[in-house]
């Protein structure tokens, strides 16, 4: 904050020096440039020491200029570099609170299902926002599916103890057996 503040500050400063009449030679030319860019009449009407004061002035807007450039391009990669840390710091808070909802939805699903006697596998398919919603849904569903009673298998009568009779010994009595053949 503070390095961004004394940048905006020196460039506010260079390009107020930059854009004054005063001391911006270039801004009120005495005469058109002709070849290296300084008139022959310079010569004349400025004197040696007016025309060293002119290269100076010309010398240190030059900088100037070179300067403000240098300031800009920093400010512009400070801000930039903020500017995508915030977004960034945004991005990921906006996923948090998308995950967080619907981590949120899916657990109350789930407990409404629970509650209601509905499988897991049926627990996504309600509807609604609020609790009562949820549950007034999965009474619905109930009725169309009908209450779920754990199914139990059927025991074989052919394993373990106590089988259907004798069993036969041999190939040919099974087929007896099979057939209805005594």
């Amino acid at each position: 904050m503070h390095r961004k503040f004394n940048l905006r500050r020196l460039l506010a400063r260079y390009e107020t020096l930059a854009d004054d009449p005063a001391t911006d030679p270039q801004a009120t030319p005495p005469t058109p440039p002709a070849g290296d860019g300084h008139a022959d009449d310079d010569k004349g009407t400025l004197g040696a020491n007016g025309l060293k004061a002119l290269e100076a002035e010309r010398a240190a807007n030059k900088a100037s200029k070179k300067r403000i450039a240098e300031l800009q391009a920093k400010l512009k990669e400070y801000e930039d570099a903020n500017k995508t840390e915030a977004e960034k710091t945004a991005e990921r808070l906006a996923t948090l609170e998308k995950d967080n909802a619907a981590s949120r939805s899916r657990a109350e699903r789930l407990e409404v299902a629970l509650d209601k006697g509905l499988p897991k596998a049926l627990a996504a398919r309600l509807q609604g926002s609020t609790r009562e919603e949820l549950e007034a849904d999965a009474d619905e569903l109930l009725k169309l599916v009908g209450e779920q009673k754990p199914v139990s298998p059927k025991p074989d009568p052919s394993q373990g103890h106590g089988g259907a009779g004798a069993k036969p010994t041999s190939m040919e009595a099974a087929i007896a057996a099979a057939l209805g053949a005594k």
